[in-house]
């Protein structure tokens, strides 16, 4: 029985944590399996893929509140410079995103000509 549930638990963490690619082979598995429809298995793939990444922000949500809690615990940070951290690396995202959208728009009109 215990290993039985270490196998569910094991398998809820890595359907949480899927790429696109490994949702279609699960859900091309089942579809053989259980004899649904091309329809059917496209849906199964797309909520596999919803259900990842909401499974996927809680772990990393988790995984970043142990970590600061960590930082601030040993005293390696102070909760105000985690903050500026914090403030610091979204700005730096966002500089890089729109940045990369720039650059996708170039390489598509680069394309066209």
């Amino acid at each position: 029985m215990v290993e039985r549930i270490k196998k569910i638990v094991e398998t809820g963490y890595g359907l949480g944590l899927l790429s696109l690619a490994e949702a279609k082979k699960v859900a091309s598995k089942v579809k053989k399996e259980l004899h649904l429809s091309d329809e059917e298995s496209v849906t199964l793939a797309r909520e596999l893929m919803a259900n990842s990444k909401q499974a996927s922000k809680e772990v990393l949500g988790t995984a970043n509140r142990y970590f600061e809690s960590a930082l601030m615990r040993s005293g390696v940070a102070s909760k105000g410079e985690l903050k500026a951290a914090r403030k610091f690396l979204k700005k730096r995202v966002r500089k890089v995103k729109e940045r990369m959208k720039e650059n996708l728009k170039n390489l598509q009109k680069k394309k066209k000509k």
